[in-house]
């Protein structure tokens, strides 16, 4: 240990080290120690989220497992649904040690070994128990991380081209250590013993030099919200370095700058991922409880706080009626109830917020349903604020920053308490092919060409919109978006490439009509340039344990017994055929995480030389009820022609006719209605008297012989 490096960045001059001045000036290096060590001991700013002295009393005698364990240096860690790794250390930890291998070999645990989540087992039995013991082995392995590590000077520890071995310093595990697991542990056992007056100063010095690293290496995207924060933290809870101030600066106009660059208007992050993106949330209320609980909020932006809860709207907005958002991109469904709870606290004039962070029993229920968020391309149809409401989420957007899967146009649905098409979510950062899978089309409800998935990730162009973000919709957001009381409609595209080439040859349009509150229509149109033919499947993930294929009409429908079903009912022609897969591990077919499990897959598949169309109504039912649907046939214009509508007939003698493919100012005439736009659905009542319209991107729509308004 270098002390003369501590006290150089010490401010000695404050008032409250006045002894450890005195004995620096003295050359007194233990004296020195012992006063710095004392200061942090007794003083009573600035506030953590607890103090040492608040500990209860010990009186749990145990057994502790975990603690046990890792006071023999055997250590633990699993990821999103791979195997759990162990490594059995002997006398010291090797912090360049990493257990995983093959194709489960992940950089994460050597990441998580020194972000040091293992000393939080430690923490908690010493807590419980006061035994010595687990604050000793705490110390022995805190002392040999910082003996062993040294800060890098030329570089930021994030080269991972070196195997595991540059990860000590990694800036987005020292951000974890400055703004977590170091704060936690030492003011959690800071009264033991254990915690020496060379134990103190080493712990100091050590977050300088971290402190000193993220000043020097900042990053993107999540990374850099917690490297800010952990900049942040040592600033606030180290007064005492000269540069603390300037860190705490840094840091804000770090954080500041994210919500400007990082997020969307919208309200997300950037990388389009729900956990990470409540990872950014999380670390800004932190920031603004730290500053209020420690008198800094001076030191915030003005319009920090407005800007935050752009955030929790986004939350509001996208979230599934069982209080989660979708787990797009590597993320799994986050549940954002205690988020919105937190979100009302710091802007208690969002009664929305209380609305659902209660479960529905206070506050006031949103005023918007369905929304379009065109700058993360999140696009969600509901029925209603109810906890058994229809919902569906359409991703029509760009890749994202980082974390993203090959999934654009794909979505997931809820319906009547339950969720029935998921995204099959995320796995350990490793090369197997489950991860693989997670990350590609594959494991989205979306189509394939050629049995290819989509290929987004080198083209950077597709990552995030071009800035600036001030128009109310990014330009190049082709996305037709059109909302009404009765009815939604989407329309997307997907042209950005196939498979490893990158061939553009086909162009998927994807087309979703919400008939509220009952039923979607999905249209998935592939149009080839080239008369060649091509093979496309069209996939349907299933949140169920079993689902059935009617073999006449090709309709599969989950098997819930005392709850919500899902019917997917496709338009029949010669060509379609399907298929059920659930857990194929070559090529992975049929899995989903949360936990890792297989799952129905639906596979719908055509092939021809030219534009192919798949139709499906997907139609959820509450428990106990039956599908109302009697048929569904073809719609062609009057004289003959492609199949541009499809018609569906109840059993209660009503019908709904959508058109899925007219084309804006042009006539479109059916025999029972004529439209001039490039969607639409006609309801007609059992007596054929008609009870609804909605026209997109239209002028008129006229029922035959009638006219009817368009109440869209």
């Amino acid at each position: 240990m270098n002390y003369a490096d501590l006290f150089d960045a010490l401010d000695l001059g404050r008032p409250e080290l006045h002894e450890v001045q005195a004995a620096v000036a003295a050359s007194d290096k233990t004296a020195a120690m012992k006063a710095l060590a004392q200061h942090l001991r007794h003083r009573t700013t600035p506030r953590w989220y607890f103090r040492w002295q608040d500990s209860p009393e010990a009186s749990e005698q145990g057994p502790f497992p975990e603690a046990e364990k890792i006071l023999r240096h055997e250590i633990t860690y699993g990821f999103h649904g791979a195997p759990d790794f162990t490594a059995t250390f002997g006398e010291r930890i090797d912090w360049d040690a990493n257990p995983t291998e093959g194709e489960h070999g992940t950089h994460l645990w050597n990441e998580c070994l020194n972000r040091h989540f293992h000393f939080a087992p430690l923490v908690k039995a010493y807590r419980a128990t006061g035994n010595e013991r687990y604050a000793q082995g705490l110390v022995r392995d805190w002392m040999d991380w910082i003996a062993h590590n040294p800060r890098p000077i030329d570089s930021s520890g994030n080269d991972v081209a070196r195997p595991y071995g540059c990860y000590a310093w990694q800036t987005l595990t020292t951000g974890i250590r400055l703004e977590n697991t170091w704060l936690n542990a030492l003011y959690r056992c800071l009264g033991s013993p254990a915690f020496t007056d060379e134990v103190v100063s080493m712990i100091y010095l050590s977050i300088h030099d971290q402190a000193l690293h993220l000043m020097q290496w900042p990053t993107l995207n999540n990374w850099l919200t917690e490297e800010s924060m952990g900049l942040f933290t040592a600033g606030m809870m180290f007064p005492e370095f000269r540069a603390a101030a300037s860190w705490r600066r840094t840091a804000i106009e770090r954080l500041y700058g994210q919500l400007s660059e990082e997020v969307y208007p919208d309200g997300v992050e950037y990388e389009l991922a729900a956990g990470y993106g409540n990872w950014v949330v999380r670390n800004f209320i932190n920031l603004l409880e730290h500053a209020r609980r420690n008198d800094l909020m001076s030191e915030l932006p003005d319009d920090l706080e407005p800007r935050l809860e752009k955030m929790f709207d986004y939350m509001l907005n996208t979230t599934m009626p069982d209080g989660t958002l979708p787990g797009l991109n590597d993320s799994y469904n986050v549940d954002v109830t205690d988020l919105l709870a937190t979100g009302y606290s710091l802007f208690p004039h969002r009664k929305d917020f209380l609305y659902l962070a209660s479960g529905r029993e206070k506050g006031t229920r949103p005023d918007l349903m369905s929304c379009a968020q065109p700058y993360s391309g999140h696009y969600v149809m509901r029925s209603g604020w109810e906890s058994d409401a229809l919902y569906m989420l359409v991703d029509s957007g760009p890749f994202g920053s980082a974390h993203q899967h090959e999934d654009k146009l794909h979505f997931v649905l809820h319906a009547y308490g339950k969720q029935h098409i998921l995204d099959p979510g995320n796995y350990s950062y490793d090369s197997s092919r489950w991860r693989r899978y997670v990350l590609s089309t594959p494991g989205h409800n979306t189509i394939l060409v050629d049995g290819l998935g989509q290929n987004r990730r080198p083209h950077r162009e597709t990552w995030t919109w071009p800035k600036p973000w001030s128009a109310p919709i990014p330009p190049g957001n082709d996305t037709v978006w059109s909302s009404a009381a009765d009815f939604d409609y989407l329309r997307g595209t997907y042209n950005d490439g196939y498979g490893p080439d990158n061939d553009r040859t086909v162009t998927h349009t994807r087309s979703v009509f919400f008939v509220k509150p009952e039923y979607w229509v999905v249209v998935d149109t592939l149009s080839p340039s080239d008369d060649t033919p091509h093979s496309y499947e069209s996939l349907f993930h299933l949140d169920t344990a079993q689902a059935h294929v009617d073999r006449q009409t090709l309709s599969v429908r989950t098997g819930n017994t005392g709850e919500a079903n899902l019917c997917i009912i496709p338009l029949r022609d010669k060509t379609l055929q399907n298929r059920m897969v659930c857990g194929q591990e070559e090529p992975v077919q049929g899995w989903a995480n949360a936990p890792w499990r297989a799952v129905p897959t639906a596979v719908y598949t055509k092939t021809a030389p030219h534009t192919v169309r798949f139709v499906f109504v997907l139609y959820p039912t509450g428990p106990g009820h039956d599908i109302p649907i009697v048929s569904l046939e073809p719609l062609t214009q009057v004289g003959g022609g492609e199949v541009n509508g499809v018609e569906i007939t109840f059993t209660d003698g009503r019908s709904d006719m959508v058109l899925f493919s007219g084309q804006k100012g042009r006539e479109t005439k059916f025999s029972v209605f004529t439209c001039d736009g490039e969607a639409a659905v006609v309801r007609l009542r059992k007596n054929g008297v008609p009870e609804k319209t909605f026209l997109v991107n239209g002028t008129f729509i006229h029922v035959i012989p009638q006219t009817v308004p368009d109440y869209s």
